[in-house]
């Protein structure tokens, strides 16, 4: 009888951990969040207000600044979730899988460079060598130091090449892939989650095709988006990305925001925070868009 109602207890327990670990992981609970990719301090981390940080895998992006499990242990501790920004679309020549004689067209999925970004090269995302040579190791560090999981970014590689001789559709799908085999490997590789946010390209959700929406939606935990409220593109940009992000809402989706503004915008950004019609968590860097630092807010 006793043992019985032992076994009892302990599977409520469980259930009960289960749940609190699911809620966890589906980012219900997070209210803030911080967005730092330079000159990283785990100390400022540390001590920041924030349920969330989107971090570098290294303190100044290169292999020998990489944090180790003990630097993310200590955010763990802290209360915070810590994700990895990744690149997925384009190739920076800095990071430790980039080789010296690298170059457009050599490997094959090497593309032109970003003019906007020196550095950064377009990928043809698709290419197993991609995965093989740069995703699936840059993976293996991620998972190795403890993260909970990833912040993709460059998710709109799909519509640059639906614009460079590709089909849209074909590509978006490619894309769709592409991110369900990362939250796959991070799966199977981890025994706590993988959470996977996506940052921008919202409109994947109808250049892909409709099972592929589903699968994206399925497969990602988030969604991240710059300058929905300043700086932005155009109004016809605000309504169309509000249409989207509506969408990823009603999947369940967490949905993270940056604006890069001066402290003087800052109360309007809150209030365009409390008057949106769908919940965003926002954050707001400096206008350099450098994300050198670590803005803190008093509440």
């Amino acid at each position: 009888m006793f043992k019985w109602l032992n076994m009892v207890v302990l599977l409520l327990c469980l259930q009960g951990a289960l749940k609190a670990y699911d809620s966890q992981k589906n980012l219900s609970w997070v209210q803030n969040w911080g967005y730092w990719l330079q000159n990283i301090d785990i100390d400022t981390i540390v001590s920041s207000p924030y349920d969330l940080v989107v971090i570098d895998y290294s303190s100044d992006g290169t292999e020998s600044g990489r944090f180790e499990s003990a630097d993310i242990d200590r955010i763990h501790q802290s209360g915070k979730l810590a994700l990895v920004y990744l690149s997925i679309g384009e190739a920076e020549n800095y990071r430790f899988y980039w080789q010296k004689h690298w170059r457009v067209g050599k490997p094959a999925f090497i593309g032109a460079e970003n003019p906007d970004w020196p550095g950064n090269y377009k990928v043809k995302f698709w290419y197993k060598k991609w995965w093989q040579k740069v995703l699936k190791p840059y993976l293996d560090r991620i998972i190795d130091a403890g993260f909970d999981g990833v912040y993709l970014d460059i998710i709109d590689a799909y519509w640059y090449w639906g614009e460079h001789g590709y089909d849209l559709r074909s590509m978006a799908n490619k894309m769709v892939k592409l991110v369900d085999k990362i939250s796959d490997y991070g799966m199977q590789h981890t025994t706590d989650g993988f959470i996977v946010t996506a940052q921008n390209g919202v409109g994947i959700l109808e250049d892909a095709s409709r099972k592929m929406e589903a699968r994206y939606l399925d497969t990602i935990d988030a969604v991240g988006v710059e300058s929905l409220f300043f700086n932005r593109y155009s109004e016809d940009d605000y309504r169309y990305r509000m249409s989207m992000l509506r969408r990823f809402d009603q999947a369940g989706k967490k949905i993270f925001n940056v604006e890069y503004i001066p402290e003087s915008q800052y109360d309007a950004y809150w209030e365009s925070l409390d008057n949106s019609e769908i919940p965003i968590v926002g954050y707001a860097a400096t206008p350099d868009a450098a994300l050198d630092s670590l803005t803190h807010f008093d509440w």
